[in-house]
């Protein structure tokens, strides 16, 4: 391999990582996310529990 293929790997390599950090910061939005809307879900549910007679 020369010097430019080298530089391409490498820059790919970034490019990958970066894209990697990028998933893993989207999951973690998601998660939070979700258990938001578990916590909002279980909440309304509690309180339509608690209406009844």
């Amino acid at each position: 391999m020369n010097d430019q293929h080298y530089t391409s790997y490498d820059s790919l390599a970034i490019k990958v990582r970066q894209q990697e950090e990028t998933i893993t910061q989207l999951l973690v939005i998601i998660a939070a996310t979700n258990r938001k809307l578990s916590d909002l879900i279980e909440a309304q549910n509690q309180s339509k529990h608690s209406l009844q007679p």
